[in-house]
């Protein structure tokens, strides 16, 4: 018989911090949001990511998800404003997914089980957008597209309206 045995969640990089935890003790963290944005779990502010750029480390881009993770956890976004939410501009939406691609490269091939639900959540995705990070990647590419052409969309209607 197998003894039985408490499950635990994967740890992320937010776990512990809390209202009451010291700056002091995030140099790191408050470095990256002020750089990078993210979430804050001591004031539960997010902040956009922002200067997303071609210079992501494998540890970055999971700092990055583990920040998604926690604000999400938190229940800040919704699919309807995940862009919106998390990126700043366009072109950190894109850098954001091309890093998600090369992690997936560099042979980051199991998904964090909390990075997995909280993706799935955040943009009420089909669970095969996010098993694996690669497939995050292409589901971000799309939801920016359907996002560009509801907008062109809109302006249409608009601009028929106005007529």
């Amino acid at each position: 018989m197998v003894a039985a045995y408490k499950p635990q969640i994967t740890p992320i990089s937010y776990d512990g911090i809390d209202s009451n935890t010291s700056a002091g003790a995030l140099p790191e963290l408050l470095d990256r949001l002020d750089s990078r944005g993210g979430y804050d779990p001591r004031t539960g502010k997010l902040t956009p990511f922002k200067n997303m750029s071609d210079d992501f480390d494998e540890s970055l881009i999971n700092e990055m998800l583990d920040s998604l993770t926690a604000a999400v956890e938190a229940g800040l976004s919704t699919p309807a404003t995940f862009l919106k939410d998390f990126f700043a501009t366009d072109a950190d939406v894109q850098n954001f997914a091309d890093a998600l691609d090369e992690y997936a490269d560099e042979g980051t091939f199991w998904v964090n089980d909390r990075h997995f639900n909280a993706f799935v959540n955040a943009i009420n995705a089909d669970e095969r957008d996010a098993v694996t990070y690669a497939a995050m990647a292409e589901r971000i590419r799309e939801l920016v597209e359907l996002a560009r052409e509801s907008a062109q969309k809109s302006a249409k209607s608009a601009a028929k309206k106005s007529r």
